[in-house]
């Protein structure tokens, strides 16, 4: 199956990334982001505006379902970013590492797996305090 087999999934991938570009802003990061497909591959990656791609992971299939859907393009998206700017995106800010997109409790969260909580919904990271 392809993301032209269901158009309506590509869609819901879009939406999700309207999503992680929140988080985007809110780290100060510019929201530089976008969905791609190419010939020959059934999957959807995303580009980041160094001109970094993850690796095109996101099946048509995680579109069905609005959290699949949005931990999908943000582990994606991640990939894509932290190759843009060389280090990790987005940090625990208790901890200070990398935190991962997961789902827990029904929603689609970022996850500090060395402190085991959710750190917040992915769209909804704290804003950086102003310099």
């Amino acid at each position: 199956m392809s993301i032209d087999d269901e158009p309506g999934w590509l869609a819901a991938l879009e939406e999700a990334l309207e999503i992680v570009k929140a988080d985007l802003r809110a780290s100060g990061l510019p929201d530089a982001v976008r969905l791609h497909t190419w010939d020959g591959s059934p999957n959807a990656g995303v580009a980041a505006w160094a001109g970094n791609s993850s690796g095109g992971g996101i099946s048509p299939e995680a579109g069905r379902d609005p959290v699949t859907a949005l931990v999908m393009v943000a582990d994606e998206a991640q990939d894509a970013i932290m190759d843009s700017i060389w280090g990790a995106w987005p940090t625990c800010p208790e901890h200070g590492l990398g935190v991962h997109a997961r789902e827990y409790d029904g929603a689609a969260v970022w996850w500090c797996a060395s402190g085991g909580h959710a750190v917040a919904r992915i769209g909804q990271w704290p804003a950086a305090p102003p310099k």
